[in-house]
């Protein structure tokens, strides 16, 4: 959605010696939308020049110019053709922008957080509420400081709902967006101590997540895990707000009853407020996407969405690429691409989902990132766990993963040599064989996936 000048100049809070407008082209454009890439310029755009540890935008001014842009967001003038507009840090400034369009927006937004799920609950998420009427979402991984605000300036009347993603890797980052986006419900779905390297210890990772609830309006909703171990933590910090809790076997709003499953595919009847809503036959695998369904229930129920559309959208509910996601492999194994990503409780959750499907049971680990002093201890712990779950093959690559084999035992065989591992899977995976293959995104896991994929099964990576 394109901005006016007068909207741009209201939302930076620029004095007229702030814009250097020699011809005037800034002031005389009837619209223009706020771009942070030259290569997605169109004529009339305005060029926001933002700076990053291996970029600065500013050194693409001219380039700008070139391909038609009116206008440059910088925070130190340069020697150019292209109007300018100036302010202290051009980061900040999106965010004020972004801002500044989002309370312009008449819609409701719904924001969501945590260590594991977030991508998989905004699907779910749009997947219903889409259902009743037109909805925005986060695209890919622009859940920070920087892709928050390229989403809000995405909003426009032709979309009456949004959710969005929140993510950080630093104390502070989510509070910044979250009086940003303004959202109207916040979903704080868990803390599995994804970044605690970072953050240096999971109640500090809790701390962050909370800061989504800072921006939440007075009349809004939190949704929170009833399962989480922080959620006393959170309810207490929600305390003046409507608070939507979920959980399975622990006495909150959402719950999923009589669940059943199905070699890792769960049946269950979906209650909120005590109430059924009727059967849920969830197309995505393993408990923890139950806990994402009853997440995406809960905001959807606070968003206003009508029982028939929850229903719908978590029974026709479609996987996210390289998240729990099957693909037929070689020998007629059935792979589990859940290569996306990891992090310690997202890895047991895989593996507790591993153990529900047919033998035999063979993992392929990579390591998780970001774990700092963690690391060690972390992959050793993961190791013990699919030893003591039975898992019959545990095979690792890449060193801070070689913890995770060695202490699954005579189970464990730890590669270095991509191309040893891909050899030796090729030839010792046995027939019908249920493999899980997961690892955080430096890890590369997908190219196991794509070696062991049958010829049959295509490539929709």
């Amino acid at each position: 959605m394109s901005n006016t000048p007068e909207q741009i100049i209201k939302a930076l809070r620029l004095t007229d010696d702030a814009i250097v407008d020699g011809q005037g082209a800034f002031r005389r454009a009837p619209s223009c939308r706020i771009v942070t890439d030259t290569r997605s310029l169109q004529a009339g755009d305005v060029f926001l020049a933002l700076r990053g540890e291996r970029f600065n935008g500013h050194d693409f001014l001219e380039i700008a110019h070139e391909r038609g842009a009116i206008a440059a967001i910088v925070d130190t003038p340069a020697e150019a053709d292209i109007a300018q507009l100036i302010v202290a840090d051009t980061r900040l400034a999106l965010g004020l922008l972004a801002r500044h369009h989002r309370l312009g927006w008449k819609g409701r937004l719904a924001a969501i957080t945590g260590n594991s799920g977030k991508t998989t609950v905004r699907a779910l998420c749009e997947a219903i509420l889409s259902r009743s009427a037109p909805t925005h979402a986060t695209r890919g991984n622009l859940n920070n400081d920087i892709g928050v605000p390229l989403t809000l300036l995405q909003l426009d009347d032709r979309c009456r709902q949004a959710v969005i993603e929140a993510g950080a890797n630093h104390t502070g980052e989510i509070a910044w967006t979250a009086s940003l986006a303004c959202p109207d419900v916040v979903l704080i779905n868990n803390v599995t101590d994804a970044h605690i390297g970072e953050f240096g210890s999971a109640g500090h990772i809790a701390q962050a997540k909370a800061e989504l609830l800072t921006g939440l309006s007075p009349e809004g909703v939190a949704v929170l895990n009833r399962n989480d171990r922080f959620y006393p933590v959170w309810s207490s910090l929600a305390s003046r707000h409507e608070i939507l809790d979920f959980g399975v076997d622990v006495p909150a709003r959402v719950q999923a009853l009589d669940m059943v499953s199905d070699e890792g595919f769960y049946h269950f009847t979906l209650t909120i407020d005590g109430a059924a809503l009727g059967q849920v036959a969830l197309p995505l695998m393993g408990r923890h996407n139950v806990m994402n369904a009853l997440g995406a229930a809960a905001v959807a129920h606070a968003m206003g969405c009508e029982p028939v559309h929850i229903l719908a959208g978590l029974n026709g509910a479609e996987g996210v690429a390289r998240r729990m996601v099957m693909v037929e492999g070689i020998r007629n194994t059935t792979l589990i691409d859940d290569s996306y990503n990891a992090n310690p409780g997202a890895m047991r959750a895989s593996l507790d989902t591993l153990v529900q499907r047919p033998g035999p049971r063979w993992c392929f680990l990579g390591a998780m990132g970001e774990l700092g002093d963690y690391s060690a201890r972390a992959h050793e712990a993961l190791g013990q766990y699919a030893h003591d779950l039975d898992i019959d093959r545990v095979i690792t690559i890449g060193e801070p993963a070689r913890a995770i084999s060695t202490a699954a035992g005579a189970r464990g065989r730890h590669f270095e040599d991509w191309n040893a591992m891909i050899d030796f899977a090729r030839h010792a995976l046995p027939s019908d064989a249920s493999v899980l293959i997961k690892g955080s995104l430096s890890a590369g896991m997908d190219r196991l996936v794509n070696a062991l994929r049958s010829e049959s099964s295509g490539d929709d990576s």
